[in-house]
């Protein structure tokens, strides 16, 4: 009678196709995090492209009068408000982009896939930023931020000194940006080249010098398409000097949509967390 024979692999064959399958496995990594990343970037655009229609909407239904920018911190939607001519509206309420969501036009976000939340983006420990806004809305002395800075620059409210160690870009050295037509575009050169130091990115050059660059600088160099190194070189030397030569910036107007041709409206650059900070609550100190 035959013997059936049985075949199995040797252990030094399972070995070698071990070895094969990580081999395999630490090349395709890298690609499959690029790709999974550059998918979180169109997401990221999308949600641009909705909060502009949004913001359009709203022009449309007030007199073409932009968003007022009236919250010190540019990323938050819910805390005090600074408008200068109206001391009885210097308390708690919508700021910001949060009056896209009073007026109706964007609902309340109730998890992170809200439009306001970009799937890359992370606070300093790791949470998403959803669980930080999560039951602040509406709360008297809370803030409630997003994932999106407005240019709260345009109608007088971005002069204020941003303090804070723990910056966040969602995308690392890229900044997705919306301008004022309607279109959204990447920001691909991030790193500042300071003479006698290695280029640093933005979030770690705030982490070396505590301070965050404001809003209306970063979005009049997304405008330009450039860093302006000696703007940067300035601000990082002497925040308080530049905000002083810089006053009339701040300078509180009315604005309307149909003024602000192509400049930058909102772009993915959030976040001035500080460890001195309470780790719930972002540092906006003026």
């Amino acid at each position: 009678m035959r013997q059936k024979r049985t075949f199995a692999f040797t252990l030094v064959e399972l070995l070698v196709v071990i070895s094969i399958i990580a081999l395999l496995m630490g090349i395709l990594m890298p690609y499959l995090g690029s790709a999974r990343e550059q998918s979180r970037r169109a997401v990221c655009m999308a949600n641009l492209h909705s909060i502009g229609q949004a913001i359009f909407l709203y022009a449309h239904d007030n007199d073409d009068r932009l968003i007022p920018g009236d919250g010190n911190a540019a990323w938050n939607i819910w805390g005090m408000c600074t408008e200068k001519d109206d001391p009885e509206r210097r308390s708690y309420q919508p700021i910001n982009l949060g009056y896209l969501i009073s007026s109706g036009l964007l609902p309340l976000p109730n998890d992170n896939d809200h439009i306001f939340f970009c799937p890359s983006s992370r606070m300093p420990d790791g949470r998403r930023p959803y669980e930080q806004f999560a039951g602040k809305w509406e709360v008297s002395g809370r803030n409630a931020p997003i994932s999106y800075m407005f240019n709260s620059a345009l109608d007088g409210f971005g002069n204020a000194v941003q303090l804070g160690d723990q910056p966040i870009l969602s995308h690392e050295d890229k900044i997705n940006y919306l301008l004022g037509d309607g279109s959204v575009h990447l920001f691909r050169r991030t790193r500042l080249e300071f003479s006698g130091r290695s280029p640093e990115l933005i979030q770690d050059l705030s982490a070396r010098t505590g301070v965050c660059f404001p809003d209306i600088m970063i979005h009049n160099w997304l405008e330009q398409d450039r860093i302006d190194i000696n703007e940067a070189t300035a601000f990082i030397n002497n925040p308080a000097q530049w905000m002083d030569l810089n006053s009339a910036l701040s300078d509180s107007k009315t604005i309307l949509v149909s003024d602000i041709g192509t400049k930058s409206l909102v772009c993915d650059v959030v976040g001035a967390w500080s460890s001195e900070t309470s780790a719930e609550e972002p540092s906006s100190h003026g």
